[in-house]
């Protein structure tokens, strides 16, 4: 995995054993997110919001006494589709083996005084709402939420963990990491996901760590193109399934 070093900003390539202690940042992307390629030339993106936010986490892992950042909008390498589908499979492991993660809700101003205020602004917060955020939530050790101005709300494991709970549905125990997720049924880790949405309808599929699924980041053309077994198109009807037909033989 790519990290950034917080003091020089540079992104540097650990395997495995050989990965420092590191923060994580969890955010709903925006319009202005910072690309692998975009650090690159960093000058000609400090204006972007997105290189604002990178900056801010840096400086947070700074706080917690860390030297190293991953964020999933610069630290891959999304134009290569073996490191992307590499990444995907391992978020949740990323995740889980950070030391902090710290949980950015950019619709939330800041922390008003007014709990009732408060509470209702992080529980219509966009990242309640996404599906990879979900992973986000569970997997690390240590997660804490920060409104837009970078201003501490809490953490999931301790003054926030029955409210959080209630948003979510997902049980205390989960979430301030006294149970494994894996004891939980199917069908209840499946409810998690219910109110939950990705920009893509089939990435809900890829990220499943959750359900404990590793999947290979393939499109359902590709998959066409490269299999002779039809059965799947006993899901479609008539012409469809005629045209899929000729699009797995490449006739299309």
């Amino acid at each position: 995995m790519r990290l950034i070093n917080i003091k020089t900003l540079e992104l540097q390539e650990f395997f495995n054993e050989n990965t420092p202690p590191y923060a994580i940042l969890s955010h709903a992307w925006g319009e202005q997110e910072v690309t692998f390629q975009d650090w690159q030339n960093r000058q000609q993106v400090t204006q972007k919001h997105g290189y604002s936010k990178i900056l801010k986490a840096c400086k947070e892992a700074l706080n917690h006494n860390l030297e190293w950042l991953w964020v999933d909008t610069n630290c891959i390498d999304k134009s290569s589709s073996a490191e992307l589908s590499e990444a995907i499979n391992s978020m949740f492991a990323y995740y889980q083996k950070s030391e902090i993660c710290f949980a950015y809700l950019a619709d939330v101003p800041t922390v008003s005084q007014d709990s009732e205020l408060l509470y209702s602004q992080i529980q219509a917060s966009r990242w309640f709402t996404r599906g990879w955020t979900l992973q986000e939530l569970i997997a690390p050790k240590h997660l804490t939420f920060y409104a837009a101005d970078w201003t501490e709300i809490g953490n999931k494991g301790g003054s926030l963990v029955e409210f959080i709970a209630s948003i979510t549905k997902i049980d205390m125990v989960y979430l301030s990491g006294r149970g494994r997720i894996y004891r939980a049924s199917i069908a209840h880790r499946m409810s998690w996901l219910a109110k939950r949405t990705t920009t893509r309808t089939e990435d809900m599929a890829y990220y499943n760590k959750i359900l404990g699924v590793t999947m290979v980041l393939r499109r359902s053309t590709d998959v066409m193109r490269s299999t002779r077994n039809c059965y799947f198109l006993c899901f479609y009807e008539g012409d469809v399934a005629y045209n899929v037909a000729r699009m797995a033989r490449g006739s299309l």
